[in-house]
């Protein structure tokens, strides 16, 4: 199983690994105060309103799905679009209690599904073997939330290839 790296706290690793495994993140924010996760893509243009809807009924869709079959499954978390200088912004936070990896991995597929090149993804030149090692870091860092719930609000941004972590 890949291991975390030592030095940073469990929030940080997870917000790390999130950015290294899915390109198509821009950044992500923990926010103590609230006990959620935003998730930050950034989509190219302007989104319409109806688009925005569209894909809101889209998870909504997946999400009842998955309900049906597994009926822990999570609710969904609340989405937001919000477009700023003729780039589009889409939030999804989630509680922290709700939220795991195949949720996690569900939304990621979506975001591509419905918004393909829209989406602005600066990936990481990674081979599949360390992928999945950063998935498997992100699946037991959230199978284990005592170790990062109480963490202090930090957001994680990629920049040039680089990711940076801040406290807030």
């Amino acid at each position: 199983m890949a291991k975390p790296r030592l030095k940073e706290s469990p929030g940080t690793n997870l917000l790390i690994s999130f950015l290294i495994r899915y390109p198509e993140l821009s950044s992500l924010r923990y926010n103590q105060a609230t006990k959620t996760l935003s998730f930050t893509v950034l989509l190219k243009g302007e989104i319409a309103t109806e688009r925005q809807t569209e894909f809101v009924e889209f998870l909504d869709s997946y999400h009842e799905a998955c309900q049906m079959v597994d009926p822990k499954f999570p609710t969904r978390g609340r989405v937001e679009h919000t477009v700023l200088d003729g780039v589009t912004v889409l939030v999804y936070e989630q509680r922290v209690e709700a939220l795991n990896i195949v949720e996690v991995r569900l939304l990621m597929q979506l975001f591509v599904e419905f918004y393909g090149s829209m989406i602005g993804a600066e990936a990481l030149p990674l081979q599949e073997e360390e992928l999945y090692a950063q998935e498997e870091i992100i699946e037991s860092i959230l199978g284990a939330k005592e170790t990062w719930r109480e963490e202090k609000s930090i957001v994680a941004y990629r920049d040039g290839g680089r990711v940076f972590v801040y406290n807030k």
